[in-house]
C-alpha cells in the first residue's frame, strides 16, 4: 500500500505517519480493555438466595392485588378502560406496562412506587402461576 502511495507523489514521511496511525487505531480496537471483577465474600447460596428472592414475597398475591387496584395510577387507567380486559407485563429497561385490550397502554417509571408494586404483583403471580395471561405470552392479568 505504501508502495502504490509514493508513486502518485505523496510524500514517503507522510504516508508512514498514516501508516502508524491506521496501525494504532487498528490495534486499540482489536484489543479490548480488560475487564475487571469485584470478588464477593458472599458464598454461592447467598448470592443466589439474594437473586431470585422477591421484595414483599410474604404478601399474598390478594393483597397486592388490592394494592394496585388501590393505586391512584392504575385506577385512572382501568376507569378509562372499563369492560375491557388489562395486562400488566415488566419492561427491559425496569419499567412496566398496562396495556388493554382496547390497545391503549401506560408506561410507569421504573423509580415509581406503582411500577415497584407492579413488578412485585407480576413476579408473584409468575412464581404462583396465577392470573397468566393465556392470550399474551410474558403478561399478568390484572381485570378480565
Amino acid at each position: 500500500m505504501a508502495t502504490i502511495l509514493l508513486t502518485q507523489g505523496m510524500n514517503s514521511v507522510l504516508a508512514s505517519g498514516l501508516l502508524s496511525v491506521g496501525k494504532n487505531i487498528f490495534e486499540n480496537l482489536s484489543n479490548p480493555s480488560p475487564v475487571h471483577f469485584q470478588k464477593s465474600n458472599n458464598t454461592f447460596t447467598t448470592e443466589l438466595e439474594s437473586a431470585t428472592s422477591l421484595a414483599d414475597s410474604s404478601k399474598p398475591i390478594s393483597t397486592l392485588r388490592q394494592e394496585l387496584l388501590n393505586d391512584p395510577a392504575v385506577q385512572s387507567f382501568l376507569s378509562a378502560n372499563e369492560g375491557n380486559e388489562v395486562y400488566l407485563q415488566k419492561r427491559a429497561d425496569g419499567s412496566s406496562q398496562i396495556l388493554s385490550s382496547s390497545g391503549e397502554s401506560m408506561i410507569l417509571a421504573n423509580n415509581s412506587r406503582t411500577n415497584h408494586l407492579i413488578h412485585t404483583y407480576y413476579d408473584k403471580c409468575v412464581q404462583e402461576g396465577a392470573f397468566l395471561s393465556p392470550h399474551r405470552p410474558g403478561s399478568v392479568l390484572l381485570q378480565a
